[in-house]
């Protein structure tokens, strides 16, 4: 999963426990609350269909990894909105279009809705807040993140036993995925590490 689509999907579980005026704050990020609800949506997300329920351990794990990803989203949304990026109407309806039509039928989208407590203009808040930040993302972060043939050709090379025999040519394309996905993935680190170095981050 790329970095943009992980910060999406982390978003959209984030929307289901969005923050209510009753909610408890788990953490404050230059002065906004993220909620205990938001946080434990998305643990919710990473441990539903598994056929054992999770230790209280793995459970507070979780949690702890979750609270950092949204801080890391918070993070990422104020640096965009820093930066004047905007989103059209437009853009945020074909989003929200987007993911209502991955439900099965309009009824199963407004079920959806309905448990999570969002109202309309709620849902087109944090749309709008998910596809700033992946503009950011693919302008600023992801600006001059590039790989060479070369170093497709080195990873090839090193890795040509556990690739099951397949010619150069027919894996390059995922290679190519692959290598700039991590490569990303740094980048987003390092971006994310220095806004945290400069953030009020209360816990």
């Amino acid at each position: 999963m790329s970095s943009r689509v992980a910060l999406a999907a982390l978003a959209l579980l984030a929307l289901a426990g969005a923050a209510r005026a009753d909610d408890g704050v788990a953490a404050r990020v230059n002065g906004t609350p993220i909620s205990t609800a938001m946080v434990n949506q998305v643990v919710k997300g990473a441990i539903s269909g598994r056929p054992q329920p999770p230790s209280s351990e793995e459970i507070a794990k979780l949690s702890d990894a979750a609270l950092d990803s949204l801080i890391d989203l918070e993070l990422l949304a104020q640096a965009a909105q820093a930066r004047g990026i905007t989103v059209s109407d437009a853009q945020v309806d074909a989003e929200i279009a987007r993911q209502k039509a991955k439900f099965a039928s309009a009824a199963d989208y407004d079920k959806a809705m309905a448990a999570s407590g969002l109202t309309a203009a709620e849902l087109r808040t944090d749309t709008r807040k998910t596809l700033q930040v992946n503009q950011l993302l693919d302008t600023v972060v992801w600006k001059n993140v590039t790989i060479s043939p070369e170093q497709v050709r080195a990873y090839y090379d090193q890795h040509k036993d556990q690739l099951g025999g397949k010619t150069f040519d027919a894996i390059r394309p995922a290679i190519e995925r692959a290598l700039l996905e991590d490569a990303r993935d740094t980048a987003q680190r390092r971006y994310v590490d220095e806004l945290r170095s400069k953030a009020k981050i209360e816990k």
